[in-house]
């Protein structure tokens, strides 16, 4: 008698486990959960999907969300491979969101593993993963076959370039500027006298702005409630010698460019540029040149060679901005470009890309302008400054001899990411 009311509570035990009696309560954290992943503040969501993987670590579609989680968090992004890996061997094209239920994974798995093998340098494993989730692209989705195939090739790109390191020093610019957040998108003006980036706060990225007084940065404000923003604006550039500051507005849903003045005491509430520049499309990080006469910006409206593209416009006599044109098929590909900075007399162009000759992601690249008024073919600015993973903003300097650039620095630095200024030897 005993031995057999010791096996029924064995069975209990087992299926009190396979379908607790919270299922309910677990179901509003995995909700909760994916409300931090729809607006990707992995950081936040991690911990509840975690939490449920403690109880359902056979759910595929649980490891799934938490290989997402890590490749979004710096310093974490190898831990995303194991989780992938499960969730790649355990998904359908049958998939319902929103649900602890579900407990495959889409095929999708297989490009984010591919993309977990390539950023950590696995790039065998990615290609083999990516050829995984090219089997399941129907034959009408050209977009994606082709982005998928670039994505194999930048795996061969990146052992060729990897060969030739690029040589460079550089500089953290320490506590004054670093700290314990994500610290992002260092902007400078022409005569280097004013200096601006984001940081990431608690409940919101702040936009921080310093100026030199006897030679000497002050000590950086905080100046997110004098642009009125609710943590949605992000630095693109500092024009008219530092007083004048060009922002993207992005709530996840459309991107316009702003800009705000400065006065000496306090910026003005961002207002967004014209509508020649604006459009119903999503229109990002402008960079305008150093005496006004052109701003370039990536926008994805209709007419592009695809994705986000790199256009300028020329201001004209009575102030406004002209009619923009796209820099053409040398500079934009089929794939997004953005984060352009044109220096030099507007001779000098530096930005990221998903496509040319290129590593892994987005990668730093230049281009020169020609006599024609066409540009020369974009060059990879090298590794180590470009790896396998995103590389996006690198604010050039010196007439592109040194730079600033936010990168995370496993065990160096103050946080999560931290600013530097790069100088090429």
């Amino acid at each position: 008698m005993n031995r057999i009311l010791i096996s029924l509570f064995i069975i209990l035990a087992i299926n009190n486990h396979l379908f607790p009696q919270n299922l309910k309560k677990d179901q509003e954290t995995f909700l909760e959960a994916e409300y931090f992943l729809m607006f990707e503040d992995y950081n936040d969501a991690l911990p509840y999907y975690l939490e449920l993987y403690e109880t359902y670590s056979e759910n595929s579609n649980l490891a799934y969300r938490i290989g997402i989680c890590y490749l979004g968090i710096p310093g974490s992004k190898h831990l995303a491979i194991e989780y992938l890996e499960q969730a790649a061997k355990e998904s359908q094209a049958s998939y319902r969101e929103g649900s602890l239920r579900q407990k495959t994974a889409p095929y999708t798995a297989w490009y984010y593993l591919g993309n977990a093998y390539r950023i950590n340098y696995q790039f065998e494993k990615a290609k083999e993963a990516y050829k995984k989730y090219r089997e399941t692209l129907l034959d009408d989705d050209t977009d994606n076959i082709l982005f998928i195939e670039h994505q194999m090739l930048v795996c061969d790109n990146a052992r060729n370039i990897m060969k030739n390191h690029v040589k460079y020093e550089e500089e953290n610019l320490g506590e004054q500027f670093n700290d314990g957040n994500k610290n992002f998108n260092p902007v400078i003006s022409s005569d280097g006298s004013r200096f601006a980036y984001m940081s990431s706060l608690k409940f919101y990225d702040a936009v921080y702005f310093s100026y030199k007084e006897r030679n000497k940065w002050t000590d950086p404000v905080n100046i997110t409630p004098d642009l009125k923003s609710d943590g949605d604006l992000y630095i693109s550039c500092l024009a008219d010698k530092g007083n004048t500051l060009f922002l993207s507005k992005d709530d996840d849903i459309n991107s316009d460019i702003y800009f705000s003045k400065y006065d000496g005491k306090k910026w003005s509430s961002a207002e967004p540029v014209s509508d020649v520049i604006n459009t119903k499309y999503w229109e990002s990080h402008a960079f305008v040149t150093e005496d006004g006469s052109a701003m370039v910006f990536s926008s994805d409206r209709s007419g592009g060679m695809g994705g986000l593209d790199l256009y300028i416009s020329y201001k004209r006599s009575n102030g406004e901005w002209g009619q923009p044109v796209n820099l053409g098929p040398e500079i934009n590909t089929p794939f997004n470009e953005d984060r352009a900075f044109i220096i030099n007399n507007g001779t000098l162009l530096f930005f990221c890309s998903q496509g040319h000759y290129n590593m892994g992601g987005f990668d730093l690249f230049k281009s020169e302008k020609l006599q024609s008024n066409n540009w020369s073919k974009p060059e990879n600015i090298g590794y180590p400054i470009n790896t396998a993973d995103d590389d996006v903003f690198f604010m050039p300097v010196n007439n592109g001899r040194s730079g600033y650039i936010s990168v995370h620095r496993e065990g160096k630095g103050y946080g999560k990411e931290d600013i530097y200024k790069i100088k090429f030897k």
